[in-house]
């Protein structure tokens, strides 16, 4: 990523002045929320910020997410919950949070808009008259705030509205994200901060052949992956149902579906593969992390998400950097242009994604490697976590620098 002079100077500017980044978790199962939190807060440390990570979390997992992203614990502030609600309730959190030293400037940064430490993070930039910056990581499309809607009207009533309105500046990971922002009726300043990903993991052809003999995956097949949450809002059906229709032109694909079940859907997915009689061709292995996770990208030859919708999947990006490329629906963009033709971004509608499918899986295996090669090209140019950092450097310091008189 390029860096201006102004966002080097960035980092500098926030000498002293801690900068507090709040999630609802880190561990592996918050997915792309976590991880963006995470990784975002280990790159400012890098960069020489005064960083101080917020999150619920059990002390082991708090702990090895910090160690795989080089996150010092000692700089982790962290909440405990039996709260079984994906709110995650914490009451000694607070207290901790109020507990860091700042000589009246300070940046608190929420990501995500519905749990605790959201709620948190409101009270404290007030308490603290310091300014307030909102990443709603895709939580405000109208298609996400349909899940759950009763709850979501409840906390938007008690303090989700109150925290956006009164944010110094609304962080969205794309254009199209900033525009459904401002569509939704707040005024706020919104600037793109797009997330980043980590370098790709080795993993050797062993490894490779070893991952796909425990999957039943043949050593000539070609490995079309899915890896999400098994959720509605991944609109697997539509993937099972052009897939179903295009192995029977292109067998020597098998569709691997990885990721952990949310709210029971697998079982729905698992009735419509026996329905369209996919048995042997697609494989559910579970969710995926680690060594094991390399393999499964480095085993692909191409990366599908059909979501509804998305901000900025980190998945496609990681995808991108394992060397893979992209059939997406049209519900998100990357926030930097490109010429590079690395991807097959079509309509969510079963007749055009299905002619987008049987084009990638008729595409012989060195076009794809090819296309693969420009993807990681784009992202290892636009997406790396130091680089990101930077560009939050230079917002927060702009912030202190407006004469912020606090979130209301």
């Amino acid at each position: 990523m390029t860096i201006s002079e102004q966002e080097k100077a960035g980092s500098g500017m926030l000498e002293g002045v801690p900068v507090i980044e709040l999630v609802g978790s880190i561990a592996p199962e918050s997915f792309g929320l976590g991880y963006a939190a995470l990784n975002l807060a280990a790159a400012l440390e890098r960069a020489g910020a005064n960083v101080f990570l917020g999150s619920v979390d059990r002390e082991q997992v708090a702990r090895e997410a910090c160690e795989r992203a080089g996150f010092p614990q000692d700089r982790l502030v962290r909440g405990t919950s039996n709260d079984p609600s994906s709110f995650r309730f914490a009451p000694f959190m607070m207290r901790r949070l109020l507990g860091i030293r700042n000589n009246g400037r300070a940046i608190v940064h929420m990501h995500g808009i519905w749990t605790y430490t959201s709620y948190a993070a409101g009270v404290l930039s007030r308490r603290w008259r310091c300014p307030l910056v909102v990443s709603p990581h895709g939580e405000l499309s109208p298609y996400a705030l349909k899940i759950s809607a009763g709850k979501k009207a409840i906390a938007s009533f008690l303090y989700v509205r109150r925290n956006l309105n009164g944010a110094s500046c609304l962080c969205a990971l794309n254009e199209q994200e900033k525009a459904s922002i401002k569509t939704s009726g707040f005024t706020n300043r919104a600037v793109v901060l797009p997330s980043g990903v980590s370098r790709a993991v080795e993993c050797n052809a062993e490894a490779v052949d070893e991952f796909r003999r425990r999957h039943g995956v043949a050593p000539d097949a070609r490995v079309l992956l899915f890896l999400s949450r098994i959720a509605r809002i991944k609109n697997l059906p539509l993937l099972l149902r052009t897939f179903a229709n295009n192995v029977k032109k292109r067998p020597e694909w098998v569709l691997l579906i990885a990721g952990s079940d949310e709210r029971g859907h697998i079982n729905e997915v698992e009735a419509l593969i026996r329905e369209l009689r996919l048995e042997k061709s697609v494989r559910l292995i579970g969710p995926v992390s680690g060594k094991e996770k390399a393999c499964a990208f480095t085993s692909a030859s191409l990366f599908v998400l059909p979501s509804h919708s998305e901000g900025l999947p980190i998945v496609a990006l990681e995808a991108m950097e394992y060397g893979k490329p992209l059939l997406l629906t049209d519900v998100w963009t990357l926030p930097v242009a490109t010429s590079a033709i690395f991807r097959w971004i079509v309509p969510g509608e079963d007749r055009a994604f299905e002619a987008a499918l049987l084009d990638a899986m008729n595409t012989p295996e060195d076009r794809l490697k090819e296309m693969g090669r420009e993807a990681r090209s784009v992202v290892r140019e636009h997406f790396g976590w130091d680089g990101v950092a930077t560009q939050a450097c230079s917002l927060y310091a702009s912030l202190l620098s407006g004469g912020h008189e606090g979130a209301k």
